[in-house]
């Protein structure tokens, strides 16, 4: 009962990733006005049917928090056996954060004459904008943390390959970090913020590695359990 019941679990995490994928692709290819240059996914959550993207976080974040249990099991009495699940259930956690608290328009989406063509300056940001980039950010890291020592818990087994597609979500959350963080410090001025665009597309390919790492990862977890 105990392996059957964290299989289950796990299986919650095979499906997060393309669950979350599809719908974030196909509401970015069909909603108007979005560029996949000039606009991240999290502003698919704004305007007209902003409200399936914003579900879409929160669907994907119940089932991380299912994996998490999962996780928990699966490792239980072994070495990243508490903290790995621990940093996974932050990420699970931030996805509903994002979902419940969306992100501000911003570089001229959602369309509308109230929407900035650049960013708003840092004192403009809204609360809840404020809070989507705290959740994002912290999940993100909680989540490259995680995928490390999942790393060394797969290279103590031997398993090598799985320990190296536990730092592909590692690798590609620094890299992004960096990306993102070289723009905003080159972008402090309120008037350049305004003016400002941003290439979006590093982002749009990391999503792809991540989930699709996370889910192979869940995948082999479930198999020996």
């Amino acid at each position: 009962m105990h392996s059957k019941l964290t299989r289950r679990l796990l299986a919650a995490g095979i499906l997060a990733g393309p669950l979350a994928l599809a719908v974030e692709f196909t509401l970015a290819a069909t909603r108007e006005g979005f560029d996949w240059h000039r606009h991240a996914s999290s502003q698919l959550a704004l305007g007209d049917g902003g409200w399936m993207q914003s579900l879409n976080f929160i669907v994907a974040g119940l089932l991380m928090a299912a994996f998490t249990l999962g996780l928990h099991r699966a490792l239980q009495g072994q070495p990243g056996g508490r903290w790995a699940p621990g940093l996974m259930a932050v990420f699970a956690l931030s996805h509903l954060g994002v979902g419940l608290f969306s992100t501000d328009p911003a570089f001229g989406f959602p369309p509308g004459p109230d929407t900035p063509a650049g960013l708003p300056a840092y004192g403009q940001a809204s609360f809840h904008a404020v809070l989507h980039s705290l959740f994002g950010f912290v999940g993100f890291l909680a989540l490259a943390a995680a995928c490390a020592l999942l790393a060394g818990h797969f290279h103590r087994r031997g398993e090598r390959g799985w320990s190296a597609l536990a730092l592909v979500p590692t690798a590609t959350v620094l890299a992004i970090s960096v990306y993102a963080g070289h723009y905003e410090s080159q972008h402090t001025d309120p008037a350049l913020r305004a003016a400002s665009q941003f290439d979006f597309r590093p982002m749009w390919a990391g999503l792809p590695l991540i989930w699709g790492a996370l889910s192979a990862l869940a995948w082999a977890l479930r198999q020996r359990s």
